[in-house]
């Protein structure tokens, strides 16, 4: 396989793993946890794919007299190979929406977590805003401290 089909081809797999990162964020918001589960396992096999196609573009670029010192950009543009270097472009591209859906998703992950321990707390009375009224048998605290002015 040459450098140019390696690129289209993770160019692919990369497009279709934003698609899968688009309905992961739709299935966040709706905290669908099936859907969830099936997305995480659709997307393993294409993690592993464009793993193998980084290796791959790696050795191949190598074999070509890519040095290690060199970036990929900078060996593509001394081959002179414009469509190599516009196949390259692209997949990078296509890298950088999978990098911002992925750290989109992330925030959503971790704004439910914060949501949900926020719940957890409050369930099991150790929530700061009911701190002050029960204790821990659920009686009310008669408590005398007062609640300082930056926690208000």
């Amino acid at each position: 396989m040459t450098l140019k089909q390696l690129f289209d081809q993770a160019a692919s797999d990369c497009e279709q793993f934003i698609e899968l990162l688009d309905r992961e964020q739709e299935a966040l918001i709706q905290n669908d946890m099936v859907t969830l589960e099936s997305l995480l396992n659709s997307k393993a096999p294409l993690v592993s794919a464009l793993n193998g196609h980084d290796q791959q573009i790696n050795d191949q670029a190598r074999q070509l007299g890519k040095t290690p010192e060199q970036d990929m950009e900078a060996f593509l543009e001394s081959l002179g190979q414009n469509e190599l270097f516009e196949s390259y472009q692209s997949l990078r591209q296509y890298l950088t929406r999978c990098r911002d859906a992925n750290l989109r998703n992330a925030r959503l992950v971790r704004h439910s977590q914060h949501a949900n321990s926020h719940l957890l707390d409050l369930i099991r009375n150790q929530g700061e805003s009911s701190q002050a009224v029960y204790d821990r048998q659920g009686l009310a605290k008669r408590s005398h401290s007062q609640r300082p002015i930056i926690k208000a």
